[in-house]
């Protein structure tokens, strides 16, 4: 609370000009975090980091309202602006963003659920204890009804082991080949991280990644494909339903 109090001070406002939903989707890409303010109808609220780069929007309901989060990428960033969050009444996050996949069953367009953090390769999650709770993992009611909501909007999606990094550029090939075979499903930078602080602070966390580029063979990028836009709009669909639900 107190870093939060200063930085706010700093702008001439307090905790009581705060507006932070119970529900967060917290997403890195701006596009995707306005398209999904539109959707709600999320208005721009005071944001809590001390750069005004990253942002919040926040829609009022009779359930505690909703907010749209656009956060730095990797974990690091994710972690502070998520602790602001949760400092200031946040209950629930499901992150919005894109993976990179493993399985060759999975390509791009379909929408992942990491469920058990497996390879933890970022350097934020080890500075949260686990209290023996075991690996970051997603809260499970939240995962269930991603599931059904991605199902519904037409998504095709599956949930499994993830291994998160802090180095984008040294995903080597060999590491790619043995979390493949070991069943790893994808990589991203921010979930085990997001996992851990979940559990640390008895919150909710379960994150939706649609597969940008392929990993298993020759590396395909694939963000101008229709299969990918196509998963976006399905991923966004399941994301806004579950804010308002």
């Amino acid at each position: 609370h107190q870093a939060i109090e200063h930085r706010l001070k700093a702008r001439g406002l307090n905790f009581d000009d705060i507006r932070v939903g119970k529900k967060v989707l917290l997403t890195w890409s701006e596009i995707w975090g306005k398209a999904l303010a539109d959707m709600l109808g999320a208005e721009p609220a005071p944001q809590t980091m001390f750069i005004d780069t990253f942002w919040l929007k926040t829609v009022d309901n009779e359930r505690g309202g909703i907010t749209v989060a656009f956060a730095p990428i990797g974990a690091p960033g994710t972690i502070m602006m998520m602790e602001d969050l949760i400092a200031c009444g946040a209950e629930s996050f499901v992150g919005v963003g894109a993976s990179g996949g493993l399985d060759p069953r999975h390509p791009v367009g379909d929408v992942l659920l990491p469920n058990m953090c497996r390879v933890i390769d970022d350097g934020t999650s080890a500075h949260y204890p686990d209290n023996g709770q075991g690996p970051p993992s997603a809260d499970r009611a939240t995962l269930a009804d991603l599931t059904s909501l991605l199902e519904i909007h037409g998504a095709r999606t599956a949930s499994g082991d993830w291994w998160t990094t802090d180095g984008f550029y040294r995903e080597m090939t060999d590491d790619i080949a043995r979390h493949a075979n070991n069943g790893i499903l994808g990589i991203d930078m921010e979930t085990s991280a997001m996992y851990r602080v979940a559990q640390y602070r008895g919150v909710a966390a379960c994150n939706m990644l649609v597969v940008s580029d392929e990993l298993w063979a020759d590396w395909n990028y694939g963000i101008d494909f229709s299969e990918f836009k196509s998963g976006v709009e399905a991923m966004q669909a399941a994301a806004v339903e579950w804010a308002q639900s």
